[in-house]
């Protein structure tokens, strides 16, 4: 993409896209949809999602580039604003979201960490995992969306992915002048204008704004949905829910009786009776196969629904 000016998007625009995506993966595969949503995984204690951590984050980035203050320097804004364009793009959770939503349009199961294969190990330690870089995860994602027939997603991540510009500042080698952005190492000396920066930052905040907006839009979707769904082989699909976050798990419950849940809270998540499988995919534990009734259950009594 050297050399090539960049060109603004709106935000409504990528939301309109990225909307449509939702819904068709959720017309394919609606359970498949839910689990992208919570980003169900194993069993997590408070405080430690990074996603939410980076959202409180762009609030604090936001409060610096609005200050005014004499002793920021001209550079302040740019410097804050590469810093939050570095943190957006590399952040894993909409990278494994929009992952997700592609294996629904393919007729692909969810998976708990669909880049897991890219990653690689570290040989001086054999108990060490060096994840895919940003700019791995965005070449598989433009990959799959192709296989999708969403080439309109690959062409969007190119309006804000620029790897030239996070590695720079990423790693520290970058000179800001009144016109240009110039890196020095891993190769010739190059520049690009300061205009073409600031457009993929406000694309970059463009796109992961209506991300942000949206996933929490589908949330509350989902908790507008019944609450219960009977499945073919006597399960019962249990949306929960609340008032402020909106869809935050769900509970499967058995013909014996017995059901598994997954949630997301500010407390952590929960996965009882939730097998997470060698190809990355989620199963449950049922528990006595031979106790299994042709009913529907919930919580171990009849649901007629």
């Amino acid at each position: 993409m050297a050399g090539t000016p960049a060109i603004r998007v709106a935000e409504e625009e990528y939301g309109q896209y990225l909307n449509d995506l939702f819904w068709r993966a959720f017309e394919k595969s609606p359970f498949d949809v839910l689990c992208t949503v919570l980003r169900v995984g194993g069993l997590q204690d408070a405080d430690w999602d990074p996603f939410e951590e980076v959202k409180g984050a762009f609030a604090d980035f936001n409060w610096y580039l609005n200050a005014k203050d004499e002793k920021l320097s001209a550079k302040a804004s740019w410097r804050i604003g590469l810093l939050m364009y570095c943190q957006a793009i590399e952040m894993t959770a909409p990278h494994e979201v929009l992952a997700n939503l592609l294996r629904c349009l393919k007729g692909q199961l969810y998976h708990v960490k669909p880049f897991g294969h890219l990653g690689r190990k570290n040989k001086k330690d054999p108990f060490s995992w060096v994840p895919p870089s940003a700019k791995t995860k965005f070449r598989v994602l433009g990959e799959w969306a192709n296989e999708a027939g969403e080439g309109k997603l690959t062409e969007f991540i190119k309006t804000f992915f620029r790897d030239d510009i996070r590695n720079a500042f990423s790693h520290s080698d970058y000179i800001i002048t009144p016109e240009r952005f110039r890196w020095t190492e891993g190769g010739f000396a190059n520049q690009i204008p300061l205009k073409d920066v600031e457009t993929y930052a406000l694309n970059a905040f463009a796109f992961y704004g209506a991300f942000f907006s949206l996933h929490s839009h589908w949330r509350k979707e989902l908790a507008k949905a019944p609450k219960y769904h009977k499945w073919p082989n006597y399960e019962v699909l249990e949306i929960l829910s609340d008032s402020e976050h909106g869809a935050y798990g769900f509970s499967v419950h058995f013909s014996n009786g017995n059901k598994a849940t997954y949630s997301r809270t500010d407390k952590g998540t929960d996965a009882t009776n939730i097998q997470l499988e060698r190809d990355g995919t989620i199963n449950f534990f049922v528990g006595s196969l031979d106790a299994l009734t042709k009913q529907w259950l919930v919580d171990g009594q009849p649901y007629q629904g």
